[in-house]
Parts: C-alpha cells; structure tokens; sequence
C-alpha cells in the first residue's frame, strides 16, 4: 500500500482494507492477547462488511482441535452473525478456540481498532490458604528454626530461602531440572529429603539403575516415578513426632544431613 492512500480510501476498498490489516493485524493482535493464555494458531481474517460466506470460511480454516485464535477484521458489522460469532465462543472449548471480532472506525484522518466481540476469558481462581490453622503455624515455626540451625550446621549449603507456612521447601543446588525438596509431614509424623526431577524420567530411570549401589551409600530410599506425571522423586525419610516441638532441633539436623547426602549423590554420579 502506497502513503497515498487515505484511511478513508482504505475502509472502501477490499483489497486496501486487507492490506492495511496485513500490516497493521500484530499489534492490535498483541494489544488484545496481553491477558490470554497463547494459542499456536492464529486466523485473521479481514472483510469490509461481515458475511456468512466469511464466517464459514474462518471456521474451514480450523482442523480438528487445533489451539487457535479468529481474529474478524471488518468495518461494517452485522448483529445476527456478532450473536452467532457470540455462540461459538459459548460453544468452542475454552482452551482451544475463542474469536475476536474487531471493527475498524475512522476517526478524523486515522483509522482506529473496536473489538466488538471477544472470548470469554477463564480467570483461574487461585485458592485460598488459611495459614492460621496449628498446623500451618507449626510449620512456618519448624522452617524458622531449620534457618536457624542450618546456618551452624556442617551443610549450610542446604539452607532454604525463607519460612514459608507450608509443609515443602526447595533447595537450589545448580542443576538444571534437579532439586533437593525438604518437607515435613505433621500428620504421619517424618520429615524428608527428596531429589525432585522436574520434567526428565530418563535421569530418574539413570539413577534408578544405580539403585543397589546408591542405597548401599545413603540407606533405604523412596522411589517415585507415576506414568501419568513428568516429575518424579528419590525421597530418603527419617521418622519423628515433628508436632512435639521438643523434637525439632533434632529433626532439623538430620534433615539437613539428608539433603546434603543426596546433593553428594547427584553430584557423584551425573
């Protein structure tokens, strides 16, 4: 399109208004994605007054269950196909296709972007968590006290980031998709450390051969690999009443050495 033409000559001509929308489609596109999860695919489809024939042209150009997003460019709108564009978003699976309808309006001399339809957009709530029940606030008093200790201990390299109320904490210890996860369990009553593999069965199943020799190391392990989850887990357990706080100095030290031993572990063999 040449500077020549007017925005007023571009929503007249079909063919101008499809290449202003060309060059001008990814940022409106980008403007009205800001708060969308991504989808793969993306349709726009440009059409100076809205027509069944293009509504049946935008929905040929989905296959099967592709993640995909219509953007509707147009400039004269027609409510009965808003209202059915309006259904099939009502319709589609939220998490695969949703259609945008964005009008083009002249203002002055410049050409400005309406959207008049847009998908419902799914807001996962997150949940609520009540840190004040006794044992939230058993927790966040045990990781207190392990930031304490570990400071002073042989391994103050296992030290956590802060005492959070919550039954796990994560260890960085610079390998990528492997950390020690320390926890504690006030109901069955036990504190662990865990080799937490995010993403990558092939180096569970590499330490899994080494099962015999690791444990003969280290002790008795837990072994956690579920064929319908990417993260597995090496958990080593040491048993207490972590809900007497009595017990805590104690648990606290021995989980240290825990994660220590199985850092030692990762670093020995991978």
């Amino acid at each position: 399109m040449t500077e020549t033409i007017t925005a007023t000559e571009v929503l007249k001509s079909r063919q101008n208004f499809s290449d202003y929308i060309e060059q001008n489609a990814d940022t409106v596109i980008k403007n009205l994605l800001k708060d969308y999860p991504p989808r793969p695919l993306q349709i726009i489809y440009p059409q100076l007054t809205q027509s069944s024939d293009g509504l049946i042209e935008i929905i040929r150009q989905l296959e099967g269950n592709q993640k995909a997003y219509i953007f509707w460019f147009i400039v004269n709108e027609k409510e009965d196909l808003k209202n059915i564009a309006l259904k099939l978003n009502l319709f589609f699976d939220k998490n695969y296709c949703g259609i945008f309808i964005i009008k083009a309006v002249l203002n002055e001399d410049k050409i400005e972007f309406e959207p008049v339809l847009k998908p419902e957009l799914v807001v996962k709530q997150k949940r609520e968590v009540n840190t004040n029940t006794p044992s939230k606030q058993l927790q966040k008093k045990y990781w207190d006290k392990y930031i304490e200790l570990c400071d002073t201990s042989e391994h103050p390299e296992m030290q956590i980031s802060e005492a959070l109320p919550r039954h796990y904490q994560y260890i960085s210890i610079g390998k990528a998709g492997i950390q020690i996860l320390q926890t504690i369990n006030t109901a069955k009553n036990y504190v662990a450390s865990e080799i937490a593999i995010n993403n990558n069965k092939s180096i569970y199943e590499f330490f899994f051969d080494l099962k015999d020799k690791i444990e003969d190391e280290i002790g008795e392990l837990e072994w956690y690999c579920k064929d319908n989850t990417k993260s597995t887990k090496i958990r080593k357990v040491f048993e207490i009443d972590v809900n007497n706080p009595e017990n805590h100095e104690k648990a606290i030290l021995e989980q240290v050495k825990m994660g220590a031993e199985l850092k030692a572990i990762i670093y020995k063999y991978l």
